[in-house]
């Protein structure tokens, strides 16, 4: 039996989550004999019915993991699978996904309780499963030089754009979602994401009917610095996959100023739907985009603002394509079905 630790459907989606629900619905189509436990506290009621997902014992959150789903997956002599950073620590019949190691490297941007949590039960995870599975080239050589994990031991599966951004009619028939012209970003609010600099680089650069639409939900741990007084620039959430199109599609430029990242799945979902992008120059987005962009520094303000006028005025088509074959959720999950194979 294979078991996917589906606690992600009770946590608010992110690029994590995104992840693991795309993920999933590929292994569902397939061959593979898995089976979908999660708390019962699930909150995407519409994607557990189709993930078949079955709910276990009365606790949720990490003591679920370590205590119900260890459990279960121990006394069944089952394979865990699990997409989310975190597993149980006695399960060694397990594939988990450690999407960066934020936690360890800037752990002045988490609280104190989280960072000690995480620097606690990773290291102990990642020793302990069979298989490690990553999101980037940057992160595996992170995790080998952080954790001391072996190279054989990690396999690198990337992202992709949820189908939503391939369907034609979603596409063709997306709304204009703002009148005047706009520079996007999206991201859940976090330390990380950069926004403070974002928000000041674009008051400089001062062009008429030009907004600034920032959407993501808001993290309580965030402490923002940010204005939302300011007429020109828009905060939006919940905003549906459908609804996205619309707003990747019609800005006239995507901005991702993040200072540390595991991937970017915003910066392939703009892309896909040919939007130019203006990127920070850290090393996983000079992974994913290649030439495909203009970067920035995104410690300094005024090279984002100069960088960001650079791409709204470009005529560069190479700023709005990418080699997207590389990043298919059925191509990312053939890749883990031979892996859970391998290990089986």
């Amino acid at each position: 039996m294979i078991v996917i630790n589906a606690r992600f459907l009770t946590q608010p989606i992110t690029g994590v989550q995104r992840f693991a629900i795309e993920i999933s619905k590929e292994l569902k189509k397939s061959n593979l004999p898995v089976v979908f436990l999660a708390p019962k506290n699930i909150i995407h009621h519409d994607l557990a019915q189709e993930l078949d997902v079955k709910t276990l014992g009365r606790l949720k959150g990490h003591l679920w993991e370590q205590i119900e789903l260890q459990t279960y997956v121990l006394k069944n002599n089952a394979f865990l699978v699990s997409f989310c950073n975190t597993g149980p620590l006695f399960v060694k019949k397990q594939i988990v996904t450690i999407h960066d190691l934020c936690f360890k490297v800037h752990p002045e941007w988490f609280s104190k309780g989280f960072s000690s949590f995480y620097n606690f039960l990773i290291p102990k995870l990642v020793k302990v499963s069979k298989a490690i599975i990553t999101v980037s080239e940057v992160s595996k050589k992170e995790l080998i030089d952080e954790l001391s994990v072996y190279d054989e031991k990690i396999t690198v599966i990337y992202n992709a754009v949820a189908p939503v951004f391939k369907e034609p009619n979603s596409v063709i028939n997306s709304k204009r979602p703002l009148n005047d012209e706009y520079i996007l970003s999206v991201s859940s609010h976090h330390p990380r994401k950069n926004f403070d600099r974002l928000v000041e680089a674009f008051k400089l650069i001062k062009r008429d009917n030009l907004k600034l639409c920032i959407i993501g939900n808001v993290n309580k741990n965030f402490n923002s610095k940010i204005s939302e007084n300011d007429e020109n620039i828009i905060f939006l959430n919940n905003i549906s996959d459908t609804e996205l199109v619309g707003y990747y599609k019609f800005a006239n430029l995507f901005v991702f100023p993040s200072l540390y990242e595991g991937f970017g799945i915003p910066i392939i979902e703009a892309m896909s739907l040919g939007t130019k992008v203006c990127v920070s120059d850290i090393p996983v987005f000079r992974e994913i985009c290649g030439d495909n962009t203009i970067y920035f520094n995104p410690l300094d303000v005024n090279d984002i603002s100069r960088n960001m006028l650079k791409a709204l005025n470009s005529s560069n088509d190479k700023l709005s394509q990418n080699n997207l074959a590389d990043y298919s959720w059925n191509q990312s999950a053939l890749k883990l079905i031979k892996l859970i194979e391998k290990n089986l």
